[in-house]
């Protein structure tokens, strides 16, 4: 199963998953029933992500209108390498999650190991 869209909560996830399957395509969240629970989590699971078996991938990005992945990892913005960490969420914004409060803005930060450049991963979806 590969990710094919990250949402920002569980209802926009669902929406996607009802879209897909209408076409024919088995799609999970992987996280629901965390999700479900509290749904404040999501920022620290990546968001609430959307899943389809490997060969279904590019229907599905095509069925949810989003632009097509050449290699279906994260690539770079400045020098478009793949060879890209995503950073943990910091002390502070994992106590924003866990206590529920507003402020936290839910951005996620990866650096890139070519060219030693941060920068804001997009989100899909």
């Amino acid at each position: 199963m590969k990710n094919v869209a990250t949402f920002t909560t569980p209802d926009e996830a669902r929406l996607a998953v009802t879209r897909l399957e209408s076409a024919g395509i088995g799609a999970v969240i992987p996280d629901d029933l965390t999700l479900s629970q509290n749904y404040v989590f999501a920022p620290a699971l990546g968001g609430v992500r959307v899943q389809v078996p490997d060969d279904d991938l590019d229907d599905s990005r095509s069925i949810l209108g989003l632009k097509p992945v050449q290699s279906g990892a994260l690539s770079c913005p400045h020098c478009h390498s793949s060879d890209v960490g995503v950073r943990p969420l910091g002390a502070m914004q994992g106590l924003a999650v866990a206590l529920n409060l507003p402020w936290f803005s839910g951005k996620i930060t990866a650096d890139c190991r070519t060219c030693t450049r941060s920068f804001e991963v997009p989100r899909t979806g």
